[in-house]
């Protein structure tokens, strides 16, 4: 019942020519508002569209500089490792020439050897022959 009661009250306030037109200010004022916040929405977000892509660019100059500075790191890193494969692989061949070299010197007085030690019991085996 209280609330009838203030419902009603609320009807007849509101029916009063004062309120009407503060009512009607109101809603006058509302309106504007809301027309200049979405004109300064919309140039607040070209503002923002435009600081973001220059930040946007900015960053883009800063990452091709560094991919270009690492690019030309990993170059110098790899001619540097191509030059290192060269001279050990120089290296190496030198060193396999050289045990070449040994192996078939200790192969060859082996082979002498074994010649000398077969002609010495060739001879000595016929002198007992006869």
């Amino acid at each position: 019942m209280a609330l009838g009661k203030i419902q009603n009250l609320i009807q007849k306030i509101a029916h009063t020519d004062k309120v009407k037109q503060v009512i009607a200010e109101v809603q006058a004022v509302s309106h504007d508002i809301q027309n200049k916040v979405q004109k300064l929405s919309a140039d607040e977000a070209v503002k923002k569209y435009k600081e973001l892509a220059k930040k946007v660019v900015a960053a883009e100059n800063d990452l091709q500089k560094e991919v270009t500075k690492v690019v030309a790191q990993v170059k110098k890193s790899a001619d540097e490792v191509e030059k290192n494969f060269k001279t050990y692989k120089a290296k190496a061949q030198a060193q396999r020439l050289k045990i070449e070299k040994m192996i078939l010197a200790k192969t060859k007085t082996k082979k002498t050897a074994k010649k000398k030690v077969t002609t010495k019991k060739t001879v000595g085996k016929k002198t007992k022959r006869a």
